[in-house]
């Protein structure tokens, strides 16, 4: 019975600590990428890629085999006082089509073969061209990941920033809780005026108030968390602090890759195009019934094989023209690439001073919220000796929570601005 009870309070602990468990920003981040619809579409675009290859090689290397089957009649009218004949032999006055074309008819079933031969040339551009696709498609899936780890975290911030103002506001309630009962004391004593407990009662709950509309505010970015992540949406207990490691440089920046792919793409395009201009030879062979007469149609059985070169001569100067247009597509990436380059130095130059900006006045504001918290506790004090209005307290109090506002929104801030420059810096 005493294990029992053991069992069931341990039971009862292991609950009581996961209902308490604190949540981070790398869960939402995770959850949110394992989620994404998009990401989900792009993972199967990718797969669907992978098959493409081999679908382009069956169609281009593979033996193409089919079966075909055609019954064709040509009959004569007007023929021999007739209306309507199947002949070969038809009459001067008879309409049909000339005998030498159809010979009457076609009866024809048979296999056919075909192979394309010496086109590796051809296989290779088109699985050339398959393969920057997919990178297109890889470097997609890492953009949407990036965004979403933007998204995911400037909601986390927000979310974090209000369970701070939380916190400050619910232990400063509960200190001015405690003034009151002072307050009320040194009323009962004739100190200070029931007028000063009053004012200082009405200023209570309003803070009152402030704190619930944080608590409906917190709530509603929990949920907005949990929306962006794709995560059904729950409560939740405390969120940690976000952490925000400065990333290096990194070797070869997103907008390089993105730049290189799409040079590769036009460079796959323009190769697929000319593989028209390339010969082409491929080898063909068919066997079955092919008879334009039912007599002595069972001896009709045979087969035929062959060998079909095309060589392209002329085409307008279709292939010049689409190299000038590849050319003109180049320089077009080259242009925004160069913009981009220096948007990019730029943009990190720009959020490295105003990280450095908001540093300094940081410090110089925690310095006066020392001085601040300093005089507050003179004039708590004061007020137990009744030396000091309400009036005055509450305006002090008041000053010292703007500026611990202002300090938190600083650090609200800089977390911004250092998820910015992760997200730029990549």
């Amino acid at each position: 019975m005493k294990q029992f009870y053991v069992l069931l309070f341990l039971n009862f602990f292991s609950s009581f600590l996961n209902a308490q468990q604190k949540t981070g920003l790398d869960y939402f981040i995770e959850k949110a990428q394992q989620n994404a619809p998009a990401l989900l579409e792009n993972g199967n675009l990718q797969e669907i890629g992978k098959l493409q290859n081999e679908l382009i090689k069956a169609q281009n290397n593979a033996f193409q085999v089919n079966a075909t089957s055609e019954v064709l009649v040509a009959p004569y009218f007007n023929i021999n006082g007739r209306a309507i004949a199947i002949t070969t032999t038809p009459t001067s006055n008879a309409f049909g089509y000339d005998v030498g074309i159809t010979n009457g008819g076609l009866y024809s079933s048979q296999i056919n073969i075909t192979k394309n031969l010496f086109n590796q040339a051809v296989l290779n551009n088109l699985l050339f061209q398959n393969k920057i696709s997919n990178n297109s498609l890889l470097l997609s899936s890492e953009e949407l990941s990036h965004n979403l780890i933007k998204n995911i975290s400037e909601a986390y911030i927000i979310a974090y920033q209000l369970q701070l103002k939380e916190k400050f506001n619910r232990e400063f309630l509960e200190n001015l809780d405690t003034r009151l009962r002072v307050v009320e004391l040194l009323v009962k004593k004739g100190i200070l005026m029931e007028s000063d407990y009053l004012l200082l009662q009405l200023d209570i709950e309003g803070k009152k108030l402030e704190l619930q509309q944080l608590r409906s505010d917190f709530n509603s970015a929990i949920n907005q968390l949990h929306t962006l992540s794709g995560l059904p949406v729950e409560a939740v207990d405390e969120l940690t602090i976000p952490n925000f490691e400065e990333i290096k440089s990194p070797r070869k920046k997103f907008y390089e890759q993105r730049f290189e792919n799409d040079s590769l793409q036009l460079e796959a395009d323009r190769a697929v195009f000319e593989n028209q201009y390339k010969p082409q030879v491929s080898v063909y062979a068919n066997g079955g019934l092919n008879a334009v007469e039912l007599n002595n149609i069972e001896h009709k059985i045979g087969a035929s094989a062959g060998l079909r070169l095309t060589i392209p001569i002329y085409d307008g100067n279709q292939r010049k023209l689409n190299s000038l247009q590849s050319q003109l597509k180049q320089d077009n990436l080259n242009f925004y690439k160069q913009n981009t380059e220096v948007q990019f130095t730029n943009n990190l130059k720009n959020i490295e001073q105003q990280i450095e900006a908001l540093n300094r006045n940081r410090m110089t504001l925690e310095n006066q919220l020392k001085q601040q918290q300093n005089i507050l506790e003179i004039y708590k004090g004061k007020l137990v000796q009744g030396q000091i209005s309400i009036v005055d307290y509450l305006n002090v109090i008041q000053n010292y929570k703007q500026n611990v506002y202002a300090k938190l929104q600083m650090q609200t801030n800089n977390w911004l601005l250092q998820s910015q420059y992760n997200f730029i810096n990549w």
